[in-house]
């Protein structure tokens, strides 16, 4: 049989990895297909889509985020991620956001899947980092708190969140953050809890503040397939590797929430000070999502000449809400998750055509 080989940009432990074991045991268990995972050894993560693409991988966990025109239909939709924490509550945002990106993706535009076309990539579906907080160096309790300091984003709406709480964004790659903290290069960086123990972050650390800025990361493509290798697949084992990558995005998403839900459990500790945010502190961030949809809007209209943007954005919204209905709950269970992706996404997609026409 066939050997797959799957290129991860991270280390072995890291969510994504994880996520892509698993798929690799899945597909072996109901196929006659063998995968290879190689973390960190094939190509780096800026490498990924154009090393499928080439073929160098057979499949990869691509970052759209890193080719903002390439994959301008996808990562207009992970722009919206702070909706995943407005409004309605839940345990685990990321649930409903992967599973809104990846229906919208499979189910809703057709723009998205011809992008992936064009990169020679077939799109499996989308898993999401927990939400964003702050990890600061100085603490972080009122809105006048907010004001003035430096905070490191790694998206262009957080850091535009940034200078609306009148701080000042700086863009720092994420294998220099804790550099930049420790130097006082930046007080504060905007990401998930999961990153405490990704990158060390446990030592420079030493306030948290929670629910803010909000938002999750769900520029991810978890594990797509070069379009020739997909082509050259017989039906069963497609249907073997559409079935696994439903429960490889749940694993990406419930691993990445089990490891920040430890993080800040441990981090006490660890002598970090966790902090809740004051009612008018998520109010303004609430208020700052609402008005950056125009933002938004504008930017994928006029900078990447999208069509429909504000429809696609109302489609978008429309998702994340009813996921967040039918994920929660589900932030503990990966296998509840991915029967969710199959039965609700991809078990409504016709794979005798997908990907390849």
């Amino acid at each position: 049989a066939d050997t797959l080989k799957v290129a991860v940009g991270f280390p072995t432990g890291s969510a994504a990895v994880y996520a892509l074991e698993n798929f690799a045991k899945n597909v072996e268990a109901t196929s006659d297909l063998k995968v290879k995972v190689f973390s960190l050894s094939l190509l780096n993560l800026k490498e990924t889509p154009p090393g499928i693409r080439d073929g160098i991988a057979d499949m990869g966990y691509v970052l759209p985020p890193y080719y903002p025109a390439e994959f301008a239909e996808i990562n207009m939709a992970a722009n919206l991620s702070m909706l995943a924490t407005t409004g309605k509550q839940i345990a685990s945002p990321g649930t409903a956001m992967g599973a809104a990106m990846t229906e919208y993706v499979l189910l809703h535009c057709p723009e998205c899947l011809t992008e992936q076309k064009r990169q020679n990539q077939v799109y499996l579906g989308t898993g999401s980092s927990p939400t964003y907080i702050l990890h600061c160096t100085t603490p972080i309790r009122t809105i006048d708190d907010l004001k003035g300091k430096k905070y490191r984003s790694g998206a262009a709406n957080f850091g535009r969140w940034a200078e609306a709480v009148g701080g000042t964004k700086v863009s720092v790659p994420g294998n220099d953050i804790y550099e930049a903290m420790a130097q006082g290069v930046v007080d504060c960086g905007m990401f998930s809890a999961t990153e405490l123990t990704n990158l060390q972050l446990f030592d420079v650390t030493k306030y948290i503040t929670t629910k803010i800025p909000g938002g999750v990361f769900a520029g991810v493509a978890t594990n797509s397939i070069n379009r020739d290798v997909w082509g050259d697949l017989n039906d069963a084992q497609r249907e073997a590797i559409f079935k696994a990558s439903a429960r490889s995005s749940a694993d990406l998403t419930w691993k990445y929430y089990a490891d920040a839900k430890r993080n800040l459990n441990d981090a006490p500790g660890k002598g970090i000070e966790i902090i809740e945010p004051t009612a008018e502190m998520v109010k303004m961030s609430e208020d700052f999502v609402k008005s950056d949809l125009a933002v938004i809007s504008k930017q994928f209209t006029e900078d990447y000449g999208l069509s429909n943007v504000d429809a696609k954005i109302a489609k978008i919204s429309e998702l994340i809400e009813k996921y967040k209905g039918l994920t929660a709950g589900m932030e503990d269970d990966a296998e509840a998750l991915a029967q969710l992706y199959w039965d609700e996404i991809m078990s409504k997609v016709d794979l005798s055509t997908y990907g390849r026409n």
